[in-house]
């Protein structure tokens, strides 16, 4: 595009002036993943995008003291959008494979580690080099303090370091299966592995049915599951039903 170059300019102008928190969201918003619900079905998830005040001030029910930006939520375990943004993801990975006839099983029974867990998904039949597939999606905040620093200085960094957290948590599985720590952020970012999945799926669906809509339609499916959960309205009206 003929305005690339100003675009860019501008762009780092803003980081040069950004807060961390700032800059970590700026970074994570213009990744390509993180604005892939723009296709989807409307949703009105701008004002996070763009840092713009969306609810009144208040005090969370875990103590903390929510300013006007309403991104405590994203984090909080208190949250009550959290077991549902994390089922929507690993339904969508359970249609996609089955679409491309890798018929799989959710929270598989014969898998589970010494202290009960369990990964959130299995493959049936291989998936590579003869093996099946195991996943486990996780969801981690953009801007939490744990990650922050790395988050302004690089796209993708929250997510990456929680997969590789999840994925040392099932070491076990190594060697009987393929692990997959399928990892996002609340911004929409992806982790590397939940990319290359993503990528892996979205090409057997279309060696499968040999149309390019349904990869669009998987990855905007991600998108919107992580949009939505991240509504700040929906998650203020989830506190005040929660007495948060």
């Amino acid at each position: 595009m003929w305005d690339t170059p100003i675009v860019e300019r501008q762009f780092r102008v803003l980081l040069e002036q950004s807060t961390p928190t700032e800059k970590a969201r700026l970074h994570a918003v213009s990744s390509k993943e993180s604005g892939a619900w723009l296709d989807a079905l409307p949703v009105s998830v701008l004002g996070l995008r763009i840092g713009a005040k969306l609810c009144e001030p208040h005090a969370c029910r875990c103590g903390v003291q929510v300013d006007g930006l309403g991104r405590h939520g994203l984090a909080c375990k208190n949250s009550a959008g959290r077991h549902s943004r994390h089922d929507a993801l690993n339904d969508i990975i359970h249609r996609a494979l089955t679409s491309c006839q890798v018929y799989n099983i959710r929270e598989p029974n014969g898998l589970l580690r010494d202290d009960g867990r369990r990964p959130d998904g299995l493959t049936l039949v291989p998936w590579c080099q003869g093996k099946a597939l195991a996943w486990d999606v996780t969801v981690v905040d953009t801007l939490t303090q744990t990650y922050l620093q790395g988050s302004t200085e690089r796209v993708g960094f929250a997510a990456s370091q929680a997969e590789e957290k999840k994925r040392s948590m099932y070491v076990e599985l190594e060697g009987r299966y393929l692990f997959c720590a399928v990892g996002f952020e609340t911004f929409g970012v992806f982790g590397n592995e939940a990319r290359d999945l993503i990528q892996k799926i979205g090409k057997k669906i279309m060696d499968s049915t040999a149309k390019e809509q349904h990869k669009r339609n998987a990855e905007r499916g991600y998108g919107y599951t992580l949009a939505q959960s991240a509504h700040p309205v929906t998650q203020v009206r989830q506190n005040v039903k929660f007495g948060v």
